[in-house]
């Protein structure tokens, strides 16, 4: 797809879901992350399916980190700096996904704009597995 792009290696997102941030000078909070949905998976006991929507203002950025599960993102508004670890750094826009597979070291999670980014991120989980692990261990989330 023209507007697809995708990042095969090790997995995690949308997404940027561990996303400890630096101080934002603004009122607003840097990230909202909204449950949208969540079900045990139809097919896969030990699995868990989640729909999350993810806002991050200007200058908002992620830790790097692990997700245990796969996740498959949608750039619904502005643009995204994407990179899991041994890929190049991508510069997502609105209508742009992206994929990690599970396991994978997700480096760079960044809103580089000046306009709110938002991202809708459906997520493949463990069963009551934390949805992101920072890389250095040092907390979950």
């Amino acid at each position: 797809m023209k507007h697809q792009k995708i990042a095969i290696i090790g997995s995690a997102a949308l997404l940027a879901f561990a996303f400890p941030l630096p101080a934002l000078a603004q009122d607003a909070a840097p990230v909202t992350i909204t449950e949208v949905f969540r079900r045990q998976h139809p097919e896969l006991p030990d699995k868990e399916i989640f729909i999350k929507r993810i806002e991050l203002e200007p200058g908002a950025a992620s830790a790097p980190h692990i997700h245990p599960g796969m996740v498959t993102g949608y750039v619904q508004a502005g643009v995204l700096e994407f990179q899991l670890k041994g890929e190049e750094l991508q510069k997502l826009k609105t209508g742009d996904t992206f994929f990690e597979p599970a396991g994978s070291h997700h480096m760079v999670a960044r809103n580089p704009g000046t306009e709110k980014t938002i991202i809708i991120a459906f997520v493949v989980n463990p069963k009551g597995a934390p949805l992101a692990t920072p890389i250095d261990g040092a907390a979950k989330h």
